[in-house]
Parts: structure tokens; C-alpha cells; sequence
């Protein structure tokens, strides 16, 4: 159950913030095998005084519309956020306008017992939602 938030500039349009969401998604599935169904992202739109970034930052230009993304979930093997991080960054380089640089993403991990919501089943023996794939799940 990834809880997802993205921060970026005010201004942008549904159809921009969907399809980060959907890029964000869509990268989950695919590398931590999480269901379908399972998408929860938050968007914070801020004023330029509230999203501060140095124009210039590990030698490369960073440009206005800069995103933050930020996603908290059960711990994963480093080699599994590598992956993640690459995925990501395919997809939110896919159509939206977004460079490489454009990105910064950062993972919060949280075990699994510390997250509830409505319907959701957990496997007593890995800890991980009953519909990920067994190969899927760390450990």
C-alpha cells in the first residue's frame, strides 16, 4: 500500500497531474508488483515562495517545473529502489515534458504493520499484501 506525494510548482493543469500519477503508478506495478487498485497519491501544488530549489544544483540546471516525489512503503532490497528509481524516471520522462534532472524522488519505508486501510488483507507469513506476487515480495 505506497502512499504517494508530488510535489511541484502551482499552476498545473488535472490532465498534467494525472498523468504524473499514472506514470507513478504504473512504475510501482511493474517493480513492486503492487495491485492495480492500490493507488493513493497526494499532490501538494506550492507558490514559488514555498518551493525553493538553487537554480543550479550537483552541476546541473534545474528548471522551473522541478517535481519532488516522495513514496512511503514496506522496505525493499537496495537493488529493488534502484530499479524503482529507474522506472520511475523512464515513465516521468515519457510525455510530460519532464527532463531527468527535472526529478528528485526520495522512498520513506514504513513496515507494513504500520499501515491500515479498509479491505486490505495481509500475508501473515511475508507481512505483504495477500496479491503481490510472491516473487515480488522481499525477503
Amino acid at each position: 500500500m505506497p502512499m504517494t506525494k508530488i510535489y511541484l510548482r502551482r499552476g498545473t493543469t488535472p490532465e498534467y497531474k494525472r498523468a504524473l500519477s499514472d506514470a507513478v503508478h504504473q512504475a510501482l506495478v511493474e517493480v513492486l508488483g503492487i495491485p492495480e487498485d492500490d493507488r493513493f497519491h497526494f499532490f501538494h501544488e506550492l507558490a514559488d515562495e514555498n518551493l525553493i530549489t538553487e537554480p543550479v544544483s550537483f552541476g546541473l540546471e534545474r528548471r522551473r517545473q522541478a517535481i519532488f516525489v516522495q513514496l512511503c512503503f514496506g522496505p525493499r532490497p537496495v537493488e529493488v529502489l534502484n530499479e524503482l528509481f529507474a522506472e520511475l524516471v523512464a515513465n516521468l520522462t515519457d510525455g510530460t515534458g519532464l527532463e531527468p534532472r527535472d526529478i528528485a524522488l526520495n522512498v520513506v519505508e514504513s513496515p507494513s504493520v504500520n499501515w491500515w486501510v479498509e479491505g486490505r488483507v495481509l500475508n501473515p507469513e511475508t507481512g505483504f499484501d495477500e496479491r503481490i506476487a510472491a516473487d515480488k515480495v522481499p525477503g
